[in-house]
């Protein structure tokens, strides 16, 4: 298996582990705030992460090159918390399907990388199968969710800060000679900190009676293993040896998890437009990211002059 496959199944464990986070979040908010959440959440996956982070190499000057990284996914986390708080999950979903076209877009500006003509197709047929599963069920049941106002600018400013936390995790880690649990460790510390601040600033305690509740120390665990360190660790590992367009469709594989997971949890159906959705992204998937497919293919969707 070469090293570009086991990438890519990284980054596509990470995807499925990362589809449960929107209903991890929603139960975690029934029993404490947002900021208090994120915190609990990252003050665990500190302490366990602590101690694979003190037996790691650390090349001088670390913490100044990785800041970066834990400071896009600060904002990342606290806008997507408090955007989930506000508005609708649905909301979420739909502008999680534009961060392959952003990452794509900005890409080339950050990392120098060309946007293939066959990455560019697989990326423009993904995100029609993610509209389908995100857009079609909502107009037959004519029931197009705005959501809240505030609660959007959350969540696009969690999209563009997700978006740059792929392309500077392309661009820090194919330069430095720095491990993924080392870069998933900084990380973690930094919206560790920012995330407590947070809490503290808005007047909110951290010693919360839920920490007591079985249920909400259980799902907090999952949160800060399953959907923490393990995806972080995964996906800087998955996004050193892919380009950072290829890694951003990972969110269009979760979008299809997250549906599946939530028919499952909740007794929601597939639909026939969930089943089309889910083909259209694997294929655009496959078509992106294969290196079998060649320019010829791709030249069907772009011909040369238009």
């Amino acid at each position: 298996m070469s090293i570009h496959t086991k990438a890519l199944l990284a980054i596509l464990v990470s995807a499925g582990l990362w589809a449960s986070a929107g209903s991890v979040s929603k139960l975690l908010f029934m029993e404490v705030p947002p900021f208090v959440a994120a915190s609990h959440r990252f003050i665990l996956a500190s302490l366990i992460i602590l101690p694979f982070f003190l037996r790691t190499n650390k090349p001088k000057g670390f913490w100044r090159a990785l800041l970066p990284l834990g400071l896009f996914n600060t904002g990342n986390i606290l806008f997507y918390y408090l955007g989930l708080s506000l508005t609708t999950a649905n909301t979420g979903s739909i502008l999680g399907t534009t961060i392959p076209i952003t990452v794509a877009l900005f890409s080339p500006l950050f990392l120098n990388e060309p946007i293939q003509k066959n990455k560019l197709a697989g990326i423009c047929i993904g995100l029609i199968g993610a509209l389908c599963i995100v857009l079609l069920p909502m107009i037959d049941k004519g029931n197009i969710t705005s959501g809240n106002l505030l609660g959007n600018i959350f969540m696009v400013g969690s999209l563009l800060c997700w978006t740059m936390y792929i392309i500077f995790s392309r661009r820090i880690l194919l330069h430095g000679d720095f491990s993924p649990i080392l870069s998933t460790s900084v990380n973690i510390f930094t919206v560790t900190i920012a995330a407590t601040a947070a809490a503290l600033l808005a007047g909110q305690t951290l010693l919360s009676p839920a920490l007591t509740i079985p249920s909400y120390t259980g799902v907090l665990l999952y949160a800060a293993v399953g959907i923490t360190i393990i995806t972080f660790f995964l996906f800087q590992w998955g996004v050193q040896h892919v380009s950072a367009s290829t890694a951003s469709l990972k969110e269009y594989i979760q979008l299809v998890i997250a549906v599946a997971i939530n028919a499952v949890i909740l007794g929601e159906r597939l639909t026939l437009t969930y089943l089309l959705g889910a083909a259209l992204i694997i294929v655009g998937v496959v078509f992106a990211t294969s290196s079998r497919i060649t320019k010829k293919m791709a030249a069907v969707l772009f011909k040369e002059g238009e």
